[in-house]
């Protein structure tokens, strides 16, 4: 079915404020799962609010807590998350990242005892947005095997790095060739992923992404590079937080996808390159890259992020798309 964007913020406002969420932060969580759907990314938006709720109604988050400062060097801050919403808090430390950029050039906002942000691209577009580079990034349950491995150790552990380029130029990727909620995406459409993404029971590269969810086998990007990168981020992540590793605390100790780590990052670029310079050699770079000759007649060469406009002129045209199960299951929240 094909809905507005009206539609599908006052549905998710309806179900949060069912459950005692104020209304401002209802509002807000609500705006930002409408504005996860429009830009396209309906894993982490439409799909994912049931089992958002899911996790409230379990208590793995606590909508009334709110994150708390607990260290301060500068530059660099630790904050406790406290299992509050995660999208409103993540966007709660880009902001607090921004501030601290503007008097020490970069700020660091290392939290723990999150929940997951929902989209990671939307805090890296925030910071771009008001012409800073957003870099952050987050652990995650254990959601593929380390290269070489059988079994779930690691994590898809989302990583972003956002240009203030004109338009906004961005990597939104999890260290696996597709993320679990893409998966879900593929499946509902009835289609298999363009190419492998994770393995079959025999151990086989695959493309039937029922079978990548049901064993839990993904296939790290650029195969034992995204699982070396996925490693070192869960690391990074918590010496810079004190927080929870992919594994053994968030896989195995809770069994659960909450108390994850996420860190957030943001550079004043106008510190360091005066504007004109900036905006002229981002310019070239993308008149550059975007001339180059197709692989493939039909085809066009394009950056980063930069389909967003395009997505969003499909939705005010025709509606979002919603798959029908997904919206009945909201609607009987």
């Amino acid at each position: 079915m094909q809905l507005s964007y009206a539609e599908l913020k006052q549905e998710f406002k309806r179900v949060l404020r069912s459950r005692q969420v104020s209304e401002e932060k209802a509002e807000a969580c609500a705006v930002m799962f409408a504005d996860t759907t429009y830009a396209g990314v309906y894993s982490h938006g439409v799909n994912r609010f049931p089992k958002f709720i899911e996790q409230m109604d379990k208590g793995d988050i606590r909508p009334g807590a709110e994150a708390e400062k607990v260290l301060s060097l500068g530059a660099i801050e630790q904050w406790d998350g406290k299992l509050s919403i995660g999208n409103l808090t993540a966007k709660k430390m880009m902001d607090r990242a921004m501030a601290l950029a503007d008097t020490h050039g970069i700020g660091v906002v290392a939290l723990r005892n999150a929940n997951h942000w929902m989209r990671g691209g939307s805090y890296g577009v925030q910071a771009a947005e008001k012409g800073y580079i957003g870099i952050c990034w987050t652990n995650s349950i254990a959601a593929m095997p380390p290269w070489g491995g059988k079994e779930a150790r690691i994590g898809t552990n989302p990583i972003i790095i956002a240009v203030p380029s004109n338009p906004i130029t961005y990597v939104d990727m999890s260290c696996s060739m597709f993320s679990y909620g893409k998966l879900e995406v593929t499946r509902l459409a009835g289609k298999q992923t363009p190419i492998d993404a994770g393995f079959d029971d025999e151990g086989n590269l695959c493309r039937d992404p029922g079978v990548i969810e049901k064993n839990r086998r993904l296939l790290p990007t650029g195969y034992w590079k995204g699982s070396g990168l996925s490693i070192v981020l869960d690391m990074l992540g918590m010496l810079l937080s004190g927080g929870g590793l992919t594994v053994p605390e968030i896989t195995e100790d809770q069994g659960g996808e909450f108390g994850v780590t996420e860190i957030f990052i943001a550079i004043d670029v106008n510190k360091l390159i005066d504007g004109k310079t900036k905006e002229e050699k981002l310019q070239r770079i993308m008149d550059y890259v975007t001339s180059c000759p197709a692989a493939e007649e039909g085809t066009t060469v394009r950056l980063p992020g930069h389909n967003a406009a395009k997505i969003k002129a499909e939705h005010d045209k025709n509606g979002i798309p919603v798959a029908d199960s997904v919206w009945e299951k909201i609607r009987s929240l």
